[in-house]
């Protein structure tokens, strides 16, 4: 990325800041969503109890829309003034050229299971009125550099962020690192993946970020994490075998 890019991209991060200063949202949402298992509610739980939160397993078990009801609950409740979420842009298969629109639209078409998640949660109208607001912004993992989200307000008020990585399997070491490292006062940060879906091209013995950040700093204060495992998937069960059956069918190999 360019340093004119960087430049764009933090000029507009203030602008968002302004935005939320001047107009004060009433965020009179209402949380609709039950948990459907034992582990969904440990894990929202003990989510606001760290710093970092590195939850990890297969798709299907909620680990996004766990993080994203906390991250809507401690918005409402003041305790922080935003919520940015990101992940690495990595294709599949098809390449983010082929996608319609200029970058900004590209980028956003990435992050549409966050909106879909926060829909669920809140209602259509309240997804456009945060967006609208600036009190969710979507940031792609490599424009974060000269960024650190959380601080304190010059009127000695907390002004933290609740920061949202998914698939972050499909983030390298140093790209890991560049994401934790931008973790500013009074922000919270949820660190997701699914390591059976990694798209990287590592070399023999290379691991992806998700699994170094884990072993490198689960043992630190601060730090939570979470597995979620195959029984704890909480989709249609006809999804669930079929899945399996993939996953069977091509145990070393990445699908």
């Amino acid at each position: 990325m360019t340093k004119k890019r960087r430049n764009n991209f933090a000029h507009e991060m203030e602008e968002y800041d302004e935005i939320v200063r001047e107009r004060k949202v009433s965020l009179g949402y209402k949380i609709n969503i039950k948990f459907k298992n034992r582990k969904q509610k440990e894990y929202h739980t003990v989510i606001k109890e760290n710093r970092i939160f590195f939850a990890k397993g297969s798709a299907g078990t909620g680990k996004t829309i766990c993080a994203v009801l906390a991250a809507l609950e401690m918005l409402k409740e003041g305790t922080i003034k935003k919520i940015l979420i990101t992940k690495p842009i990595v294709e599949s298969s098809t390449s983010m050229g082929f996608l319609p629109g200029d970058m900004t639209t590209k980028i956003s078409q990435y992050m549409v299971s966050f909106y879909s998640n926060i829909e669920k949660i809140i209602g259509k109208e309240w997804v456009n009125t945060l967006k609208q607001e600036g009190l969710v912004v979507e940031v792609p993992l490599n424009f974060m550099r000269g960024n650190t989200f959380g601080g304190i307000n010059p009127d000695g008020s907390p002004s933290g962020y609740f920061i949202i990585a998914d698939e972050m399997q499909n983030s390298t070491v140093r790209e890991m690192k560049l994401l934790i490292s931008r973790l500013g006062e009074n922000s919270t940060m949820v660190i997701m993946g699914d390591t059976d879906q990694v798209d990287l091209k590592l070399r023999r013995n290379e691991k992806n970020g998700l699994d170094d950040a884990i072993d490198r700093l689960s043992d630190l204060d601060g730090i939570g994490t979470i597995q979620f495992l195959e029984e704890d998937i909480v989709r249609d069960p006809f999804l669930i075998e079929i899945m399996k059956r993939y996953k069977n069918d091509t145990p070393n190999k990445n699908i």
